[in-house]
């Protein structure tokens, strides 16, 4: 069997699954089946690394019964040229094949069968907001009902219980509501609540919002809300932030970069969760000669240590790395984006003396 199977692909091919692979690591976002092939061959660059590594969510099922669906959370880190590190993912492979080997002697005996990834080293376990959002868009595909918590978060957006009762609110139901953004009028639900909603449970929604499509309205909604934060004298980072990973998901690329330019113009953006979103939801954004340097004055506001490392995440994503070498000798950047850049190109230069 381990002569045949090479991929994780080919695993679940010869289980004759049905399968969808999604990165974790920035947004909940499918990976196409072709592409993730693609990406294994090292044919293809993987398309959002997240701090050098690929967080995978894997859900597969037979195709007689949908009931019985694994999920699987592995992680596998990204070579220097941007593909997947076969090696890893072979590591991974051979753990897999011989505990199949060993659960079919167990099932054979009568004895109990192991969790094939309870002691991977490739296996992780997910933040809660991110296992509730995993899961409704896993029912969605499943074609299986939404959790238990999905028709109360309806009804409250509906305001009908008010919306100070939102502590009875469930993460998994917020989760369904987004994965579901495009039925049962939830979108227009959505749409109405936000202006009301208090802070928590609108940082929240927001939040999740980064995993789905929005529409022109939503946008513009969230929009409004934004800038109402913003407007505020003491404004929250966290809200701030949490409506710009929402805005992310816009449609609209010119709509969105003229935000995110409007805030990185602002104290606000100074803010390290602030500038942390921008960096990991808005990334196909801030490249543009417009916005890069703003985005650039912006990080340079960080300590050391968090320029860098949000520098090093950007440049491992695929078409990011040119156009930041770029920004770096940019010769009218301020004294203190140059002195970061002396930091970091610093950092890069200790670190070859030591290895």
């Amino acid at each position: 069997m381990s002569n045949i199977i090479n991929s994780i692909t080919q695993f679940l091919l010869s289980g004759e699954f049905q399968y969808r692979v999604y990165d974790l690591g920035r947004k909940l976002t499918l990976l196409p089946n072709s592409l993730f092939q693609r990406i294994e061959a090292q044919k293809e660059l993987y398309p959002y690394p997240f701090q050098q590594k690929a967080w995978l969510g894997l859900l597969f099922w037979s195709e007689a019964d949908n009931t019985e669906a694994t999920i699987w959370f592995l992680q596998f880190p990204i070579d220097e040229l941007g593909y997947l590190k076969q090696a890893s993912r072979d590591t991974f492979l051979q753990e897999l094949l011989m505990h199949v080997g060993t659960n079919l002697q167990a099932q054979q005996s009568g004895s109990k069968m192991q969790d094939s990834l309870k002691e991977s080293a490739f296996a992780f376990k997910p933040r809660q907001d991110r296992l509730a959002i995993f899961h409704a868009f896993a029912t969605l595909e499943l074609k299986q009902q939404a959790s238990k918590y999905y028709q109360p978060a309806r009804i409250y957006l509906q305001g009908k219980t008010g919306y100070d009762q939102w502590k009875s609110l469930g993460l998994q139901g917020i989760a369904d509501i987004i994965a579901r953004l495009h039925l049962d009028n939830n979108e227009h639900l959505l749409i109405t609540a936000l202006p009301h909603l208090p802070m928590t449970p609108l940082i929240s929604f927001a939040e999740n919002l980064e995993h789905n499509s929005i529409g022109v309205e939503l946008s513009f909604t969230l929009h409004q809300c934004l800038q109402q934060a913003l407007e505020e004298e003491n404004s929250n980072s966290q809200l701030i932030a949490a409506l710009i990973r929402a805005i992310s998901s816009s449609p609209d690329k010119n709509v969105r970069q003229q935000i995110i330019l409007q805030l990185l113009q602002t104290n606000s953006a100074k803010e390290i969760e602030v500038i942390a979103a921008i960096a990991s939801r808005a990334w196909q954004d801030i490249t543009t000669q417009k916005l890069l340097p703003f985005f650039m004055q912006a990080l340079s506001y960080q300590h050391q240590d968090a320029f860098n490392i949000i520098l090093i995440d950007l440049m491992g994503i695929p078409k990011m790395r040119e156009p930041i070498l770029k920004s770096l000798r940019d010769p009218e950047r301020s004294a203190l984006l140059s002195k970061r850049i002396g930091g970091f190109l610093g950092g890069f230069a200790k670190k070859k003396t030591t290895h």
